[in-house]
């Protein structure tokens, strides 16, 4: 449960999704920022297997068939109507131990994919075949973008008919802007208020591309050298970004601050959002950077071009393009009143992402699931 986008989704959900007409029961692996918080969740259960983690390889195999055996058991004593899973590694082990455990109906929701077109061959071809053997126990499949429902049926992960679109909306009314006091928040975390500041949220972890960020923020400095960085997250990369940051000469102008409560007023410092994604599905933290009234300069894959729009509320940049990002912070930075009218733009175009028409989306997804179709639309009505 760490403060991840398929985190934070099913957490929104476990607080709102209707408890007259769903019980709720969570299996996660230990810790995690949002852990206190799913344990909060009112007329809910909470299970937590130690075995399952994020490692992948054949070291892990045994590590992962106890998961597997733990999950199955739990399942079959509550015996539930769905098994709904998130993230690539929970997502194969816990629709095994459900099929396993004999549940009838097992969905999961792709929040982006295992690989990317650069992952080495052998590791793709693994993941891929794992996705395919999977998706032939599976009932229900769930992407984010149309791009990963393209990608999901070119590699024969699932058929058309059997995957339904739902993005991963946000609660738009924590982003309520202009009543932060942006100085006094800029002198707490040790800036001048007068700085102009670019930043990135993410999980410090390979398919950020976090390296490309420090990149753009050298490019940047050796121009602008007033511009500080915020990276916001945390993760096993964290030494080696450490590391690459003093290569670079980056202390003065790089923070790293971990894992943030304060997000939304993080976001409302920014003058730019940048993310480096090698790989993505649809990144809640552009959602609420554009919630943010922030113009953002992002990687064109995946998901990101169908919230993001070049000229509009932002620029799109090749993957590994550290050039012509720097040149898309720079002209920015220079220019407060198009970095002004993109914000504005961003804050119009998030309203289609709400979180309430995610918890809408899944419903109808469940009843459907039941076979309860026909009663959707009048149970709809009293959801609060």
């Amino acid at each position: 449960m760490d403060l991840g986008g398929a985190q934070q989704a099913v957490l929104y959900l476990a607080n709102h999704l209707s408890r007259d007409l769903f019980e709720q029961v969570f299996i996660t692996g230990e810790g995690g920022l949002l852990s206190p918080d799913l344990l909060s969740v009112p007329s809910t259960r909470h299970h937590t297997v130690s075995e399952l983690n994020r490692h992948v390889g054949a070291r892990g195999l045994t590590t992962d068939l106890r998961a597997i055996a733990k999950i199955r058991n739990i399942l079959q004593k509550e015996r539930p109507d769905i098994v709904h899973t998130h993230t690539p590694k929970a997502g194969i082990l816990g629709r095994w131990a459900s099929w396993l455990a004999g549940i009838p109906r097992i969905a999961h929701t792709f929040h982006g994919f295992g690989f990317s077109e650069s992952h080495p061959t052998v590791e793709k071809r693994l993941y891929v075949w794992a996705e395919r053997i999977t998706g032939m126990i599976t009932t229900q499949f769930v992407v984010v973008s149309e791009k990963n429902r393209l990608k999901g049926q070119n590699y024969g992960f699932f058929r058309q008919h059997s995957c339904e679109l739902i993005r991963s909306g946000i609660d738009l009314s924590t982003f309520t802007t202009g009543s932060l006091d942006k100085p006094q928040k800029k002198i707490e975390l040790g800036l001048c208020p007068s700085d102009k500041i670019v930043g990135i949220v993410a999980g410090f972890k390979p398919p950020k591309g976090l390296n490309h960020f420090l990149e753009v923020a050298r490019r940047v400095v050796n121009r602008r050298p007033e511009i500080k960085f915020l990276m916001i997250g945390d993760g096993e990369l964290r030494p080696q970004l450490e590391a690459e940051v003093n290569r670079l000469q980056l202390d003065s102008a790089v923070r790293m601050l971990g894992w943030r409560r304060d997000i939304p007023d993080l976001l409302q410092l920014l003058d730019v959002f940048v993310l480096t994604s090698h790989w993505e599905g649809l990144p809640r933290v552009l959602l609420e950077a554009m919630a943010a009234g922030v113009p953002i300069v992002a990687t064109d894959v995946d998901g990101i071009g169908e919230v993001v729009q070049t000229e509009e509320n932002g620029y799109l940049v090749g993957p590994g393009d550290t050039t012509k990002m720097a040149e898309r912070v720079l002209e920015l930075l220079g220019n407060e009143e198009l970095c002004f009218r993109m914000g504005q733009k961003s804050q119009s175009m998030v309203k289609p992402f709400s979180a309430q028409k995610m918890v809408e989306d899944y419903t109808r997804l469940y009843f459907g699931m039941m076979g309860w179709s026909s009663r959707c639309h009048s149970e709809l009505e009293t959801v609060p």
